[in-house]
């Protein structure tokens, strides 16, 4: 892409509103120093204006330039870039105060105005940013405007979940708008349960318990796969600490809980894990008592049939039979793999 300094100006004005920058930074093959900056909030609007230095770092062109970038919310962003001199200092300081003022009583038309007065125009909006910038600030975006959408429907649906719980119960008919508001707040709910590190395995059960009752479709696509995470990073902890009963009770309770979930999960990655866990149990549980390795034994094979993995027909190879316990094996089991995951 070939930009001039001025528009790799634009683009530091534009994403500076989004996100603060050091006082020097380096935006992909150019140099950009801070020489003045101010940041006017004022509910949703902000205004980034100031002056800074680009330098590119392939041809060592520098130029001095003054910007302006106005957001006025969501995606909606204009921008003015010129070339700074020590004759238009005075005039710019006065930019700046104005349109301060301006943006703190909440009068951006104001703010446009003062700011194509002294710039001739502003050219530049979100669309002139680098395509990289550009999609990670729309992301910035998103996720603003999904949060309070996601607020306000949960707002609803806690303020007339009893009224719903009614109206189910009795089979009477269900308002859509009800009926919308009930599942996006618990598809959420669960989103967030499913994300916290450790899972909130109650407010998981509660969740469920609640579209069962209120008749919501859950989103088993997205939630599946949340869940399959989990589920593989605790069996990576496991992996990495067989013998710490923490590690292994937390991967219990786990798969236990997710087993109540009303869809079908693939958990696959979690029981490979499990399956090399196994075949390396008889090296770590050699230095146990032989009756704490039949407690672990026996937690870690309730572990894989709560993954759905047929424990009974498995035989480890250079190791014991699953069927065994660890004190009535004398030899090692001869090798006959039958690793049978339905």
């Amino acid at each position: 892409m070939e930009v001039n300094l001025e528009q790799v100006a634009a683009h530091y004005a534009i994403s500076s509103v989004f996100g603060n920058y050091p006082e020097e930074v380096t935006l992909f093959c150019y140099n950009v120093r801070r020489l003045d900056y101010e940041n006017v909030n004022s509910g949703r609007a902000r205004l980034a204006i100031g002056r800074c230095r680009i330098t590119s770092n392939l041809t060592e062109e520098m130029e001095e330039v003054s910007f302006a970038a106005l957001h006025f919310g969501d995606h909606n962003v204009t921008a003015a870039v010129e070339r700074s001199t020590a004759q238009d200092l005075p005039a710019f300081d006065d930019l700046k105060q104005k349109c301060g003022a301006a943006v703190t009583q909440a009068n951006l038309p104001e703010v446009v105005r003062l700011i194509d007065s002294f710039f001739g125009g502003s050219p530049y909006s979100l669309a002139s940013l680098f395509r990289d910038d550009q999609r990670r600030i729309l992301r910035v975006i998103l996720n603003s405007t999904l949060s309070e959408v996601e607020d306000s429907l949960v707002k609803i649906y806690e303020e007339h979940a009893s009224l719903l719980h009614f109206l189910n119960a009795s089979g009477l008919p269900k308002p859509p708008a009800l009926t919308m508001a009930a599942g996006f707040a618990i598809n959420a709910g669960l989103r967030r349960a499913l994300e916290e590190e450790p899972i909130e395995l109650a407010r998981v059960r509660s969740l469920i318990s609640l579209a069962k009752s209120d008749g919501v479709v859950l989103e088993t696509h997205a939630l599946r796969y949340l869940i399959d995470q989990h589920m593989k990073r605790a069996m990576v902890l496991l992996h990495a600490k067989p013998l710490d009963t923490i590690n292994l009770d937390h991967a219990l309770s786990l798969a236990r809980t997710l087993r109540e979930l009303p869809f079908e999960l693939n958990l696959w990655q979690a029981q490979n894990i499990w399956y090399d866990t196994l075949t390396k149990s008889s090296r770590f549980l050699l230095g146990l008592e032989a009756s704490a390795a039949e407690v672990w034994r026996n937690h870690f094979l309730e572990l894989g049939r709560q993954l759905s993995i047929a424990v009974e027909q498995l035989v480890v190879e250079d190791g014991l039979p699953v069927g065994l316990s660890m004190a009535a094996a004398t030899e090692p089991a001869p090798l006959s793999l039958k690793a049978i995951l339905p």
